[in-house]
């Protein structure tokens, strides 16, 4: 009994953003970035850290190439010395004058392109601390030519997600497969929806529903009393949970003041749509669960991930469905 696991592995190990390749570029560009705002950025200094799927370890490869890194830049200054944050927007966009930048709402980003072709891109949030709570940052939000309204400082702590993932998850392989399965759902994401406007689900969206309805999954060898873990249980159980918790709008909580629904962004009817694709792959999760042969099984899989899953040619043999499961680490 395989339930594909080591197809999972093959796929995942596909999709992931590589430490060794494409997380090295991007290492390399926000290093050249962080820089040239150190020489050149009229403002308060500041230390930078990773955020985002880079922080968490979520990453997958973008089918359309646009790689991407979030960094947090931790200025030393208070908001009452700096009550608007797009003037320092600003000069973080000045300080980095040559290069394609865009003063958007949530951060600076920082383009760049091959003949007109996206190849990466690097966004920069923009924070000041909070003097009575070190965790806690006030994020600036707003771009230029917003309202008074749209431009504030939103309390949070950018890291609060990895940190619930750590707490949730003590043992580290149930780690690694909650973050194999939330690359899997990314990757879904990425196929089943366009990548313009705001009807697709964003990742941390994705990452934060996944943290409170994920139980991993595994089976013990009667024999050998190895451990295997099985992607393909732990995936169906959590998508089920999603559609089940729908009604009629999946609601993702971030785990951090002001702990805003981070799928609130999708109108009630792009909500509609996203559930009954979710619908549509828990259908599709549970015929593979139940199928006995390996081969029709990666093709359902197929359909429901897209062709980068590894194919498993026809034969004989045939697998039994079923069997003691083992499941553990149930988040809150």
């Amino acid at each position: 009994m395989t339930f594909l696991q080591s197809e999972f592995y093959k796929f995942n190990d596909k999709i992931r953003l590589g430490w060794k390749d494409e997380q090295a570029i991007l290492r390399e560009r926000r290093d050249v970035i962080l820089d040239r705002l150190r020489e050149r950025f009229s403002g308060p200094s500041f230390a930078s850290f990773n955020q985002g799927s880079y922080e968490i370890g979520t990453g997958v490869r973008p089918i359309d190439g646009d790689y991407d890194i979030d960094v947090g830049l931790r200025l030393n200054a208070t908001v009452n010395e700096w009550p608007d944050p797009v003037e320092l927007k600003e000069r973080i966009a000045s300080a980095l004058s040559g290069y394609n930048v865009e003063i958007r709402r949530p951060c600076v980003t920082v383009r760049y392109q091959r003949r007109g072709e996206p190849l990466y891109h690097i966004d920069i949030n923009v924070y000041l601390p909070d003097p009575n709570d070190e965790k806690m940052l006030y994020l600036g939000v707003g771009k230029v030519g917003d309202v008074y309204d749209l431009k504030f400082w939103k309390h949070t702590d950018p890291l609060a997600l990895s940190a619930m993932i750590d707490q949730q998850f003590p043992r580290a392989d149930d780690r690694e497969q909650f973050r194999r399965v939330v690359r899997y759902l990314k990757r879904w994401k990425d196929i089943h929806f366009s990548s313009e406007g705001v009807s697709a689900p964003t990742g941390v969206a994705l990452t934060t529903a996944a943290l409170g309805r994920f139980v991993a999954a595994r089976e013990t060898d009667p024999v050998s009393k190895k451990i295997h873990f099985i992607d393909l249980r732990a995936l169906t159980c959590l998508v089920d949970a999603m559609v089940r918790d729908a009604k009629p709008r999946l609601v993702a909580r971030f785990p951090a003041p002001p702990s805003d629904d981070l799928f609130a962004r999708m109108n009630d009817e792009q909500m509609k749509q996203f559930v009954a694709k979710l619908a549509e792959l828990s259908e599709l999760l549970n015929r593979a669960l139940s199928d006995t042969d390996d081969a029709s099984t990666s093709a359902i899989m197929r359909r429901a991930l897209g062709d980068g899953f590894p194919e498993v040619e026809p034969s004989k043999s045939r697998r039994r469905a079923g069997g003691a499961v083992v499941s553990s680490g149930a988040a809150g």
